[in-house]
Formats: structure tokens, sequence, C-alpha cells
């Protein structure tokens, strides 16, 4: 799988990341064949300030089909419970009623998977909620996100009526996989294929239902902490956050200026030039990924300082060590 510019733009939440990789990772070879060619390292799955993009993401589900299968999103539906979905389930939960949950959705959705967008529609009885994909992505990768993301819709409308959605229904748009019925039992059997869109309808009558979990100043919270994320992923794609989630991805996190630009698209005169213009040198960019390495691999006290040096790409430990002095005692 190659990234493609809209894949490799969209800053995706690595919380799933982690929960994947934990849930299927259960040995060293498994977490390696999850992790390989996605450029997510160990040190970034340990650090809550990593960043990961959707191409990430995306390579990650399906090295877990190649791994486990292609209906592995639905063998523990427990996984994606609210709390899977940080801001956006706390939000979704401590809103006044449904119908304000449905508007969270609605609204938010896509800060957690930026691969799709929700609409909602209105029909006679039932409202409909569509699941549009808005990036290029092909079924085997798309499907177990749009499970996932099912399911999860699914145990938000649970926890709040106390007892399984039974009005709800699942319909995708795309051929019955062979493992549709793992699917139908993750999602209390209202699932159908060969639909026009992603869609799951609900009885119009539960959006006047109270949430037991309402929580106005934790709503609030949550859906600020929401629309912060939400400008990130809204906003043209800065050409510093491109290069700043490129070093993060690298074993070392130090790349030339000329191999950056390459792999960003653009020449290094333009790298140069757009940079600068936002106040920033590209050696300021690399300096700050190595200290944020560096700082976080003395903490953990388990490796010399010449490993240290060596693993950040310095030539000698001298080097490395006046680099130290620069950043830790100025």
């Amino acid at each position: 799988m190659t990234a493609s510019p809209a894949l490799d733009r969209l800053p995706m939440s690595p919380g799933y990341f982690r929960l994947i990789l934990r849930s299927f990772g259960d040995t060293a070879d498994r977490r390696a064949a999850i992790l390989d060619g996605t450029g997510v390292t160990e040190e970034m799955v340990r650090d809550p300030r990593a960043d990961i993009s959707l191409f990430q993401q995306a390579r990650q589900v399906e090295n877990v089909s190649a791994l486990v299968g292609e209906g592995w999103a639905v063998l523990a539906p427990e996984l994606w419970t609210p709390s899977a979905h940080g801001p956006l389930g706390v939000a979704a939960l401590a809103a006044p009623d449904l119908a304000a949950m449905v508007q969270v959705l609605v609204a938010f959705a896509h800060v957690r998977a930026p691969f799709y967008e929700l609409t909602l529609r209105r029909e006679a009885e039932a409202i409909r909620l569509d699941y549009d994909l808005t990036v290029p992505l092909d079924e085997r990768r798309w499907r177990p996100m749009i499970e996932i993301a099912f399911i999860g819709t699914r145990a938000l409308f649970a926890a709040v009526l106390g007892k399984p959605p039974e009005g709800m229904a699942f319909t995708f748009a795309c051929a019955e996989p062979a493992h549709a019925e793992d699917v139908r039992r993750a999602l209390g059997g209202a699932a159908t294929y060969g639909a026009a869109r992603n869609a799951v309808r609900l009885p119009k009558a539960w959006l006047s239902l109270e949430s037991p979990f309402a929580d106005p100043t934790l709503y609030a919270a949550a859906l600020h902490e929401l629309q912060v994320a939400r400008q990130k992923v809204t906003a043209p794609a800065g050409l510093r956050g491109r290069v700043e989630r490129l070093l993060a991805s690298l074993p070392s996190g130090r790349l030339g200026a000329d191999a950056v630009a390459r792999l960003l698209g653009v020449s290094r005169r333009t790298l140069v030039r757009r940079l600068a213009e936002g106040g920033v040198g590209y050696r300021q960019l690399l300096d700050a990924e190595l200290r944020r390495r560096a700082e976080r691999l003395l903490s953990g006290g388990a490796m010399t300082h010449a490993q240290i040096a060596e693993a950040l790409g310095y030539t000698d430990p001298t080097s490395f060590s006046r680099a130290c002095r620069r950043w830790f005692r100025g």
C-alpha cells in the first residue's frame, strides 16, 4: 500500500492504533507484523504525544487483516466500547439526550475517523446516518473500519438505552463477505449488504430520550476538545505539520532536507521557503524531534549514553553530549 497525499495529510487519533496493536499483537512477531510498513515505532506507540496519519492507520488495518483474517474487527466487539472513542465517546454519553448525541456524532465522528463524514437523513419514522467515504480507500481497508464504527455506534446507543438497541439497522455498501454472520452477531442481527451506502437507521422516537449519563460540565469539556481536534482535520494541512509527522515516523527521526522534500513532493527550495514563511527552519524541526526522543530515552534509563547517541543517528557520543547540554542545561 502506498500513501496517497490525502491519506498522508489527514491526522488520525492514535487511540485505535494502540488498541488494535494491544489486542492482536500478543507476541513480538505479531506486533512486528502489525507495525510493518506503517512507519509507527514501538517508541511512538508508548508516546502519548505521538501523532499518526490516516495512511498509517489504514496500513495497520491491512496488516491485521492479513494476519488474523478479514473478520478481525468483529471478533471482539467489546473492544469498541464508548471509552475507545476518547472525547467523542465522552461527549456522546454526557449529552443531555439522544438527539444531542446524534448531533455530536454528525459534527465530530470524522475527527476520530477522518476517512468518512456522517450525514443525518430524516425519514417518516426513523433517522438515517450515512457514512460517506471522503478518501480513496478500497473495500478491504474501509470495511473493517466501518464495521468498527457501526459496532461503536451501537454500543453508544446501548449504553444510553440500558439494553440492546434492537431497533437499529445497519447497511453496508459492499457485497456480503465470508464473515457476514459474525458481523450480524456483533450488530444484533440487523446487518444487510449490497446497499447504496454505508448507513445506520434508528427509530426517530429515541431522539427525545434523556441520557442517564448527562453531565453539562463533562459535555462542554469534551466538545471543546473535539473542536480543537476538528481544526487539525479540517484546516489545510501545513507543510510544517507534515514535516513533523514524517520525522516522528522515522526510526531515528533523522533525515536530510533534500530527502524530506522528495518524500513530500516539493523542491528543497519550496520546503525551505514555506517553512520560513511559518517562522521556522528545517533544522529547528529536526532538532526538536531529536530532543523529544533523547528526553524520552534518557528518562527511560534502559540505554547507555552511547547507545542513545547511535539510536538518534549521531556519529559520535561527543556530538550527542553537546546537543544534550544545549537542550537540557540552557
